[in-house]
């Protein structure tokens, strides 16, 4: 969904553009109001994604674009005629032009692998979650914020079966900060094609900060992540200690939520990625009688982002600054499907079955 509202803002930003071209006899210029329009979507992009090179590209565009309009945007307000435009307008036209299909093509190039969850057999539902790690988190209202977003990975139950298709498994994840669900969803999506009930959620409540600046915020803490990474990866994993504290944290507190949602004598298995292997250990030491196993992704050899995700299918951008190739055959992700099935499948028969209690998305 996010590539596709990203193209949508590229192409209407390069529709505003082109309009002054087509201006030859005197009329209102009603196109013109896509600028403001275009505008406040790449706010809401930004919004509902968060913040990374194609959001903010949209946004600076979206934003040149409005400004560079506005005397137009009043006078069409004003409902005011105009017969053509001055070759200075039709000159910087030329330019947002030519960024607006560089931004297409870019987009397009870079965009993303997505698997069709109908072809491959599972069912996808998100709950969103409003609380903190102090009182507990429950499902938030319709239309309201979230400070947890719970991704839920199933298998279908084929057209035509008289009996819902029941799990061989849970399987809770919590993703590495630099990461998040979505850029872990192919892993999880493949896990559920196998057969397996996948639970990965992204905790944002306020009481549980990772950077203890403004990048704590949900838009931009990915991105921030990232970045501090990049340009000094060997401080960012001297934060070790302080990330596994938070990450028990949301161990605990995903406990409690799949507790809530599938009662507390289900048992389940633990996966996590590079930041969280401490925690992990630390954490199953203390809930063995809840815990079938564990399995942290960055102990895979063959994975070389571990932390970030997979990001050869989710964030093939940043798979090109990290000098890997966008990869729609999902290579990646595959090996990562079975390195962890090595670990579950021996322990399988001691699983009681999951209930069926899926919620459905908001």
């Amino acid at each position: 969904m996010k590539f596709y509202g990203e193209l949508l803002i590229f192409v209407l930003l390069l529709l505003t553009n082109l309009r002054v071209f087509f201006v030859n006899h005197v009329r209102r210029d009603p196109l013109v109001a896509l600028a403001p329009l275009t505008f406040i979507l790449t706010i809401l992009q930004i919004f509902s994604w968060g913040v990374d090179f194609f959001t903010l590209l949209g946004l600076l565009l979206g934003l040149l674009v409005f400004l560079s309009n506005f005397h137009a945007i009043f006078r069409y307000v004003e409902r005011l005629y105009i017969d053509h435009y001055s070759p200075l307008m039709k000159t910087w036209a030329v330019f947002t032009v030519t960024l607006s299909l560089f931004a297409i093509a870019i987009t397009f190039v870079f965009r993303p692998v997505e698997l069709n969850k109908n072809k491959i057999g599972i069912t996808e539902n998100i709950t969103r979650f409003k609380g903190n790690f102090r009182t507990g988190f429950e499902k938030a209202p319709l239309f309201s914020g979230s400070d947890a977003i719970m991704y839920e990975y199933s298998p279908a139950t084929p057209l035509g079966a008289e009996e819902a298709v029941k799990p061989k498994a849970l399987i809770l994840f919590v993703p590495d900060k630099r990461g998040d669900s979505q850029s872990y969803k192919p892993y999880l999506q493949l896990l559920a094609k196998e057969g397996y009930n996948v639970c990965s959620t992204d905790f944002f409540a306020n009481d549980l900060r990772w950077i203890h600046t403004f990048e704590d915020m949900k838009i931009i803490r990915r991105i921030s992540s990232i970045i501090r990474s990049l340009n000094n990866k060997q401080w960012y994993m001297a934060q070790r200690e302080f990330y596994t504290y938070n990450i028990m944290q949301e161990f605990k507190a995903l406990t409690a939520i799949i507790d809530e949602k599938y009662g507390k004598e289900t048992k389940f298995y633990l996966v996590t990625d590079e930041m969280g292997s401490t925690a992990l250990s630390d954490f199953s030491k203390t809930n063995e009688e809840r815990i079938l196993g564990t399995f942290s992704l960055d102990t895979i050899s063959e994975y070389k982002t571990p932390g970030y995700g997979c990001i050869e299918q989710t964030d093939p951008l940043l798979a090109l600054f990290m000098e890997l190739k966008r990869d729609p055959k999902l290579r990646t992700p595959q090996l990562m499907v079975e390195k962890t099935l090595e670990i579950i499948k021996p322990e399988i028969a001691e699983n009681p079955e999951i209930s069926e209690t899926s919620e459905t998305s908001e």
